[in-house]
């Protein structure tokens, strides 16, 4: 058995970004120009901008991804030529969140994309008759 040899090879007590940023081959490190910033346009800059300051809470977070999922579900279920779902409109913190549908003299107001694609339906809808109507008189 030999006996263990003597010291430093590296390893992860030994790493610094502050390294990285002066090595000639920093490029080949994961996280090199967040973490060992170089050059003139990092000098005074908050390289970290995006990951401060988050003042949304966990809770808004999913309610925004929720409404954006709602979104996407009603756009596709009109491209497809289905009618969007019937959802419940409420203030996000109310008691009646979910409760009950909203009555019918208060129509959901019409997004600019959702009234689009019912236009588009509406327009393809028309083309195929004429094209039915066509076929009908030959």
């Amino acid at each position: 058995m030999s006996p263990v040899r003597g010291g430093t090879r590296g390893g992860q007590a030994e790493f610094k970004w502050a390294d990285v940023s002066a090595d000639k081959d920093r490029e080949n490190y994961l996280g090199h120009s967040i973490n060992a910033p170089t050059g003139r346009w990092q000098k005074n800059k908050d390289v970290h901008w995006y990951n401060r300051d988050q003042a949304q809470t966990q809770h808004e977070r999913d309610e925004e991804i929720r409404k954006v999922k709602e979104l996407e579900a009603d756009a596709l279920a009109v491209a497809l030529g289905f009618e969007p779902a019937k959802k419940t409109i409420a203030p996000a913190g109310s008691p009646t969140a979910g409760a009950s549908p909203p009555s019918p003299a208060q129509p959901k107001p019409m997004t600019d994309s959702t009234a689009k694609a019912l236009e588009k339906e509406e327009k393809r809808r028309r083309k195929e008759a004429r094209r039915e109507e066509k076929r009908a008189r030959k």
